[in-house]
């Protein structure tokens, strides 16, 4: 079998594969999930066993919670709290079977004691063990560190799921005293007050032991969750559970779609106008290929897609583009060489080679700081641009190439364009001012945002919640022009979260939640937003509250966290791919950050909203400043390996020069779909897709500036060199024969 017979056979089984991952014959649910904003789920509201709880106590078991749930493994999960005294939980997609198991899981107190039986009650068996059978506390669980669930097959022990579990370092030497000191008795293990084994010590045990006597797998994982998270500092019960539709709403929903429909039509379009029907067709499939690469991984997975996870779908599928675009305009640079279509393919495919690695490699180190440090919906983006950018660069050097080689052996025909060559522009000579004047804006928007501030969304800074039972002719629209209506102050109906119940009653009424900001977060206020939104709807209100934020301390923390040590690896990694010109790896960041501060200045200059969506929008930028910018300098590194003839400044201008087609080419495929989610996509995508709009624009354009501001900054490393190589080149002309 030779190489083509057998890349042929392994694309075909890919696609197989794929397709079964989608299909699933074999699970009975939608095999790719869809999260809470797209799909909808369930609502679980706990209420507090005492009246008032303190706080920081509620605020601490939220934390808790959501933990736990997202350990649980339940993707893209929000939990909020509610009043004083309550906790809102709501989770996407789950069967009847997890609905049970999270409902136990997350109300659990899970309060872990460790304690000795008394000697007249060591001959009972566990099951006969009482409370009243054990010696005072030892231990609580405070002194696990880790957890997890195995299935134990010991040579001479039972077999069965137990839990394992690590001692913090601070206690391993009093847990180690404590059973060294009861060798030979029993020590009951309780959780939540219950009993749930009681070895006896055969030994001392000092930094990690075991739970048996647990009966499944599932539930050895469920104690393995709770001991991880830690026990909740109030004790919490189910008080109501409703299933709910999506939170972007559905009439948004609908709009996205046409939107999503309209942008993917265009792009093919585009590429099939610019490429021909062959390259154009090939990198139209190819990009579909990866589509469904991507979301058969996402389904095995089990990972849940979300408008944060379309945002960096959106950035796979121009990282997809992008690299067929790299790779295409360098074949019609061959074509203009004057060669044939097989050479010209090989030396094109080839020579980008090198860029579409750098570029997606970049892309992967942030997507892997960002599942590392973060969790719920922007993890839910980590994971979606991690598995996009392996299937798009899988697709770009495999699939494409595989392709097209073989219409390539029937025919000699491209269909294509040679396209132009560009070389009049000089970037470099107009630097200096452009630098200096892109950085004073860059500084600019990072001062009237650190003064302005972002306008944050409820999902930061929480809000009232409004519970409303309004009529079967009500819809969401209404409900948003009735909120821009009644004019509170800094309320829109394009910023309120709609979530309808999907349970409707005889009459067709069904329960509606509203959440807003509305700046002065009191239960007066919110009473009396509640009370004048039922009037003007027609509808009944049934409560009203204040949620905290959806979006906890820890994933900020995390967020800001995970950019900078994405910054720090995309440093390290370029500086070492580009050495001895490191210079390039810290033009690349600035470039980036360049492009962050600028697109935060809009959006705190036009107060647009700031929400998660939006979020993921702006990590979104990131990524595809990164990719633009490396692009430039990977060619920059390209001709100063292979022209022996020209100054640095020279070269410099030569490569923008030769990837301002590739540049303009992808960023017009990228901004049909942001522009078809612009005009259809409706006003609650509005925020997002003009993020992705102003960042595409300013990462368009530092792609030749950042390869400007790397001549700025390197120009003085760099002379010394750039003499040595006119020299040695003077000196080999004067000393070849005539």
């Amino acid at each position: 079998m030779n190489n083509r017979v057998f890349t042929g056979v392994a694309l075909l089984a890919l696609v197989v594969l794929s397709v079964l991952f989608l299909w699933q014959p074999w699970n009975p649910g939608p095999a790719l999930k869809l999260g809470l904003d797209l799909q909808g789920g369930l609502r679980v509201t706990l209420v507090a066993d005492v009246p008032n709880p303190d706080p920081e106590d509620l605020a601490t078991a939220r934390n808790i919670v959501e933990n736990r749930v997202n350990q649980f493994g339940v993707a893209e999960a929000l939990v909020t709290t509610i009043g004083n005294h309550k906790i809102g939980v709501e989770l996407p997609g789950l069967t009847s079977e997890d609905q049970q198991r999270a409902l136990d899981l997350i109300g659990q107190q899970a309060v872990l004691e460790f304690r000795i039986v008394k000697a007249e009650a060591n001959s009972l068996p566990t099951s006969a063990l009482t409370l009243d059978d054990l010696e005072p506390t030892a231990f609580t669980g405070e002194i696990v560190q880790t957890a997890s669930a195995q299935f134990q097959q010991v040579p001479g022990a039972p077999s069965g799921p137990v839990v394992v579990f690590g001692i913090r370092p601070a206690d391993v030497q009093a847990f180690g005293n404590f059973t060294g000191s009861n060798v030979g008795r029993r020590m009951a293990i309780v959780l939540d007050g219950r009993i749930v084994t009681a070895p006896t010590l055969q030994s001392r045990i000092s930094d990690s032991g075991q739970i048996t006597g647990i009966d499944t797998l599932d539930e050895a994982t469920d104690i393995a969750v709770v001991l991880r998270s830690g026990s909740l500092p109030i004790s919490l019960k189910v008080d109501e559970v409703r299933s709910i539709g999506p939170t972007l709403g559905q009439d948004s929903i609908n709009k996205g779609t046409t939107a999503a429909i309209v942008g993917g039509v265009l792009v093919i379009l585009a590429v099939l106008l610019y490429y021909g029907p062959l390259f154009g067709g090939v990198l139209s499939f190819g990009v579909l290929l990866a589509m469904l690469f991507i979301f058969a991984v996402l389904a095995g997975l089990g990972a849940a897609l979300t408008l944060p996870g379309l945002a960096g779908l959106v950035l796979t599928i121009g990282a997809a583009v992008d690299g067929n675009v790299i790779s295409f305009e360098r074949i019609r640079e061959e074509l203009r060489e004057g060669r044939g279509l097989r050479v010209s393919m090989k030396r094109g495919f080839g020579n980008s080679l090198s860029a579409i690695i750098d570029a997606n490699i970049t892309t992967l180190l942030a997507a892997l700081a960002l599942y590392q440090y973060t969790t719920g919906p922007v993890r839910g983006f980590a994971i979606t641009l991690a598995v996009g950018i392996v299937a798009s660069v899988f697709v770009n050097t495999v699939v494409v190439p595989y392709v097209l080689g073989l219409f390539a052996r029937k025919s000699d025909r491209t269909y294509m364009s040679k396209g132009w060559e560009l070389r009049g522009l000089r970037p470099v000579e107009r630097a200096r001012p452009l630098v200096i004047s892109t950085g004073l804006l860059a500084v600019a928007a990072i001062v009237y945002t650190s003064v302005a501030g972002l306008n944050l969304s409820t999902d930061f800074t929480g809000g009232s919640s409004t519970l409303l039972e309004v009529p079967a002719s009500t819809t969401i629209t209404d409900i948003r022009r009735t909120i821009d209506e009644l004019g509170f102050p800094g309320v829109t109906g394009e910023s309120a979260t709609i979530v309808e119940s999907s349970e409707k009653a005889a009459d067709g009424s069904r329960q509606v939640s509203v959440r807003v900001g509305l700046g002065n977060e009191s239960q007066s206020s919110s009473d009396d937003f509640a009370m004048k939104l039922a009037a003007a709807t027609g509808s009944t209100k049934l409560s009203s509250d204040f949620v905290g934020p959806s979006v906890g301390a820890d994933l900020r923390r995390g967020a800001i966290m995970a950019v900078v040590v994405a910054l720090l690896l995309v440093l390290a990694y370029l500086a070492w791919r580009f050495w001895p010109n490191w210079v390039v790896a810290l033009a690349v960041v600035l470039a980036s950050a360049h492009d962050v501060a600028i697109t935060m200045g809009v959006q705190a200059l036009f107060g647009i909203e700031f929400s998660i969506p939006v979020l993921a929008a702006l990590l979104f930028v990131v990524g595809y400043s990164l990719n633009d910018s490396i692009i430039v300098a990977d060619r920059i590194r390209e001709n100063v390996r292979v022209i022996r003839n020209k100054s640095y400044r020279e070269l410099v201008n030569l490569a923008v020069n030769q990837t301002l087609t590739r540049t303009v080419a992808t960023s017009a495929t990228t901004l049909l779909p942001v522009l078809a989610l612009l005009f259809f996509g409706g006003s609650v995508l509005r925020g997002f897709s003009i993020t992705l709009l102003v960042g595409i624009g300013v990462g368009t354009f530092p792609a030749s500036n950042a390869a400007s501001c790397w001549t700025q900054i390197s120009s003085v490393l760099l002379n010394e060199r750039d003499r040595n190589r006119a020299a040695n080149s003077n000196a080999r002309a004067q000393s070849s024969p005539d």
